[in-house]
């Protein structure tokens, strides 16, 4: 059985392998900007753990930080906002061995819990940018599209997508 929990300072180092496995070069967080979330934003950084024989394993994260803006920017990627209007997902991360099992959409929804019941002050919104194929994942957990994102990190396109608190 999987748990969810808050990533710890001495895990960011999984999390920056696991940031490696799941995305190009062009859209990995590096191992400072994970540092930094989960030092500034830690009630928003979520790992998803497996249990092994004589500890837990990290198989799945997800990363966010608040801020004023109605969609994710380049500045909220690097920059957390404590009261923030918004919460901005900025990764969502599941090991290639793990996937098709739910685990994305179970992190999505305990940050969704989680931002309507325990975090101060509570956030309107949270925002993410997908990739055109992951639109439908997204949309199962009540995000809406809000169209083609003014974003261009990585040199990609991306789409704007929103969930009202």
């Amino acid at each position: 059985m999987v748990n969810i929990r808050n990533i710890e300072k001495s895990e960011v180092k999984q999390v920056a392998h696991l940031e490696d496995l799941c995305f190009p070069e062009n859209e990995r967080a590096s191992l400072k900007t994970i540092s930094y979330r989960v030092s500034q934003a830690p009630e928003l950084q979520l790992g998803l753990f497996a249990p092994t024989e004589h500890t837990t394993t990290l198989i799945g994260h997800l990363m966010a930080t608040r801020t004023s803006s109605e969609s994710v920017t380049v500045e909220s990627m690097s920059k957390h906002k404590p009261t923030g209007n918004n919460i901005a997902i900025h990764s969502l991360s599941i090991h290639p061995a793990h996937r098709n099992r739910g685990y994305a959409k179970q992190l999505i929804k305990e940050l969704q819990f989680r931002s309507g019941k325990t975090l101060s002050p509570k956030p309107r919104n949270m925002t993410l940018l997908a990739h055109k194929p992951l639109i439908p994942l997204y949309e199962e957990v009540g995000f809406k599209l809000m169209g083609e994102s003014a974003c261009k990190f990585g040199g990609d396109t991306w789409y704007d997508m929103i969930y009202e608190i």
